[in-house]
């Protein structure tokens, strides 16, 4: 679709199509549609913070108040999503302040096509919205490194 990234988590013993997310790229801050693949339903979206002392997801789910998403008719925040995210290691939070996931990643060796990630879900939470979550923010991050490293060869060039 012009104007959006997809990508999509899906099981990897049916090849079913759990959850999509959808790159918002006309946004002030890195966002995602996502939408729930049994139903095409949208379960929410994330985004990353704007203002904060560190970088800080937060995640909304569909219908839970609010109109809009802009300013203060945003509805307040289903997870935030905190954490180092340099070494990728981070956690979701619910609106209580309880730790309901964590991911970090995982192995000694990393490539930029394929990350390792360790994910542990607490009971009840929805292991697909963690780790759709998990692969946006994997994505992000992955972006701002090519950026630097095209930067870095840019000026190398340069002198």
């Amino acid at each position: 679709l012009p104007g959006k990234d997809k990508m999509r988590v899906k099981s990897s013993t049916t090849g079913q199509s759990l959850v999509t997310m959808d790159r918002v790229l006309i946004a002030a801050t890195p966002s995602y549609d996502l939408y729930r693949d049994v139903d095409g339903t949208k379960i929410g979206w994330m985004e990353k913070k704007l203002i904060s002392f560190m970088d800080t997801f937060d995640v909304y789910m569909e219908g839970k108040g609010g109109f809009g998403v802009t300013g203060l008719f945003k509805p307040t925040p289903a997870y935030r999503i905190e954490g180092d995210f340099f070494d990728r290691n981070f956690c979701f939070r619910n609106e209580q302040g309880k730790v309901v996931a964590r991911a970090n990643m995982d192995g000694w060796i990393q490539f930029d096509g394929m990350n390792h990630y360790q994910v542990q879900v607490a009971e009840g939470m929805d292991a697909h919205l963690v780790l759709a979550c998990v692969c946006c923010i994997d994505e992000e991050f992955d972006e701002e490194h090519k950026k630097r490293k095209e930067e870095r060869k840019r000026k190398e060039e340069e002198d």
